[in-house]
């Protein structure tokens, strides 16, 4: 397209600054419509959309990528199909964001079908129907043009830790391991190795996948990845494990986190072995990919710190004001407890998501917040209020639960929630997917 316009809002765009990309694609249609050769409304229509996506602006995003849709002579309807999906999952409307994935994987030039994949795996999921999500990420897993397999590999081993399958499990996250990820990506995944071999009872390869998770020291493991740690250490007759308690705050590769799709005409990516097991000289494309989420990683333990040393403020403040009136209260305030407890904000925020409420008053607030995060990990949590919460552990500042949620369907999918002291009460900052253990699912 030969328009100034389109081209400044192009590298508005590239940059990150979706707002004036945003402005410069508007112009492009005001001032540039007359001179549109085939296909470029619908273009100029697809990266409004991406725009309004990136923002955020589902509704209008969604509206936008339509517009694209009649442009017939615009050649990328595959791509346009897919952000439809996307958005409509972000907007939880997941069976409609189902058909939208099917009819772009039908377009005859739509050349990413691993993104439609994802998209559907994402949708089924959230729908409780595993078996379809997991179908859909093995999928996107094994197309050769998918440049980088290891988010649609974790997400199966997930789902078939869900459906019971450990086994199955061990071979996704073998395989993640075969493609040479690296730093925190790898130690997850060798956590989630240990994991899967424990729920198989194959305690000793068990117990080594954890031994690597933790080998260069920088890793922590979760609640549940401590717990089949010390099951598997237990049942070889080892002892008591040494090392410090679980840090929450970093990112857990499990939840279900499909990126917005970018449409097709921003650049593709370089390839790094087409699916199969990247060269050696191709692997930065992995360390970049781990310097991603070191980022995120350290932003959320930023605001774990914050969230502490806010919550021993307050402690100290309300001890020595009322220490001779209220030593009970103190007491159990240390122990775990508060108002609204643990229980009521998680059966409140589950009850607001299943009506499509701001779900926000029950998330943490501060400068360490990133509302594109939570959106994120909201697209994986089922939208049901028919909960149970099957254990809590409490402690003065953290707390995590385990909650079953029965699906409509007939499913069950259990999340495990982190929750941090807000004055008296809690806020939710974490939800992962869980995988229950057989009394924990009774």
């Amino acid at each position: 397209m030969q328009s100034v316009n389109y081209e400044q809002a192009t590298v508005a765009y590239r940059s990150g600054d979706y707002p004036s990309a945003l402005r410069g694609f508007y112009r492009c249609l005001k001032e540039d419509f007359a001179s549109f050769g085939p296909g470029d409304a619908g273009l100029v229509y697809h990266r409004l959309g991406n725009c309004l996506l990136k923002m955020r602006n589902l509704n209008e995003a969604l509206a936008t990528y339509r517009k694209a849709l009649e442009d017939d002579r615009y050649a990328d309807r595959g791509g346009v199909l897919v952000n439809i999906g996307t958005t409509l999952n972000g907007l939880k409307r997941n069976q409609e964001a189902i058909a939208c994935f099917d009819q772009a994987l039908a377009e005859a030039d739509y050349h990413t079908p691993y993104k439609a994949q994802l998209g559907l795996g994402n949708a089924y999921s959230r729908l409780g129907m595993l078996v379809e999500a997991g179908s859909a990420y093995r999928k996107a897993a094994l197309d050769e043009g998918n440049p980088n397999p290891i988010k649609a590999l974790n997400n199966l081993g997930v789902t078939f830790m869900s459906l019971e399958r450990p086994l199955d499990a061990v071979e996704a996250y073998l395989a993640i391991i075969d493609f040479k990820a690296s730093g925190q990506v790898l130690n997850k995944t060798y956590e989630q190795l240990g994991s899967a071999y424990a729920a198989a009872q194959r305690y000793p390869e068990a117990l080594a996948a954890f031994e690597d998770a933790l080998r260069d020291g920088s890793y922590t493991l979760s609640g549940r990845g401590r717990e089949d740690y010390e099951r598997a250490n237990l049942s070889l007759g080892g002892g008591d494990l040494a090392y410090g308690e679980p840090d929450y705050s970093g990112l857990d590769t499990s939840v279900y986190d499909v990126p917005m799709s970018e449409g097709e005409n921003f650049g593709q990516a370089e390839g790094y072995g087409a699916g199969g097991v990247p060269a050696a000289e191709n692997t930065g494309f992995f360390t970049a990919t781990d310097a991603d989420l070191m980022r995120m990683s350290k932003s959320q333990m930023r605001k774990v710190r914050k969230l502490k040393h806010t919550g021993l403020k307050v402690f100290c403040g309300f001890v020595i004001a009322l220490i001779a009136l209220l030593g009970t209260a103190v007491f159990l305030y240390t122990q775990g407890y508060g108002f609204p407890t643990q229980e009521k904000i998680i059966t409140d925020f589950f009850d607001a998501q299943a009506q499509g409420k701001d779900v926000s008053p029950y998330w943490v607030v501060g400068d360490g917040v990133d509302p594109m995060v939570i959106e994120r990990i909201l697209d994986g949590v089922a939208p049901s209020s028919d909960i149970s919460i099957v254990s809590v552990e409490r402690s003065m500042e953290v707390s995590t639960a385990l909650v079953r949620v029965n699906l409509a369907e007939g499913g069950i999918i259990h999340y495990r929630i982190t929750l941090a002291r807000d004055l008296l009460s809690w806020r939710i900052y974490e939800i992962v997917f869980a995988f229950a253990s057989a009394s924990e699912a009774g």
